[in-house]
């Protein structure tokens, strides 16, 4: 009996040029590839190169709520794996970042016993630290999904790097609608981040490239700008620090590190 296998991949954010070696390989030799991915050209190459390949785009859009799609795509998965095959699915980004249904489709294997993994991949925040030249690790960074960031009221240290993710479509749980507007979602995040930062605070919305060659979109605003900004469903909002944070000396004593002199 055939051994099967599942193997999730991400195809980064450019087109082709982040998909790495190892993800071409396991896409070039499975026996099925499934693909969630939104560019006809990286479908058209996945189709090419897959010995047999499935679009996901039809689960995706099934159902008006996103999680009830996202639950088919886990089952879909799952069942295409135990016709005993090697199977390698495909989506956009880093496959644990907004993948939730892969995600799921991978633990739920492996709690089976089944031989399931997931390859990292290049991510949108990835780009954004090096478009913008952030360094996460000088001062640490929290990260949040933006209507999860405000409805579970997460804390955060306005000392370090924050980035908040799908701020574009905040409040929106269902398909993503062209009538959606997004400005009631950007009022509300400036109210809540003005808990921690002046109005007139330095903000970046930020479009990782999608496309080799092409610039990403920046736009450097203040927070008080944010209602009037121009959102897409892919944007990122990065705040830098406000202030630095203090430092202890007690713990420079203990590890008897030198105390800098100020």
């Amino acid at each position: 009996m055939k051994t099967m296998s599942l193997t999730v991949v991400g195809s980064g954010i450019k087109l082709l040029s982040h998909l790495s070696t190892e993800a071409r390989a396991h896409i070039e030799q499975a026996d099925k590839v499934l693909y969630l991915v939104n560019d006809p050209l990286l479908q058209e190459w996945i189709a090419k190169n897959a010995q047999s390949s499935e679009n996901l785009d039809g689960l995706y859009q099934k159902y008006p709520l996103r999680k009830d799609c996202y639950q088919a795509i886990t089952e879909h998965i799952l069942e295409v794996l135990k016709t005993e095959i090697v199977l390698c699915v495909v989506t956009y980004g880093h496959p644990t970042v907004f993948a939730q249904p892969l995600l799921k489709a991978v633990i739920q294997a492996q709690q089976e016993g089944l031989d399931a993994k997931i390859l990292p991949a290049i991510s949108a925040e990835d780009c954004l630290f090096a478009d913008l030249l952030i360094n996460p690790g000088d001062v640490g960074c929290a990260s949040f999904e933006s209507t999860d960031f405000m409805l579970y009221q997460r804390q955060w240290d306005a000392s370090s790097h924050l980035v908040l993710w799908q701020v574009g479509v905040i409040g929106l749980l269902s398909q993503p609608r062209q009538d959606f507007d997004n400005r009631k979602g950007a009022q509300l995040l400036r109210n809540y981040l003005h808990k921690k930062y002046e109005l007139t605070h330095p903000v970046v919305l930020y479009e990782a490239a999608q496309y080799p060659y092409f610039e990403p979109r920046i736009v450097r605003a203040t927070l008080n700008d944010l209602p009037d900004l121009d959102y897409s469903a892919i944007a990122t909002l990065y705040v830098p620090p406000a202030y630095k944070a203090k430092r202890d000396d007690s713990v420079l004593e203990y590890l008897g590190i030198p105390i800098p002199v100020a």
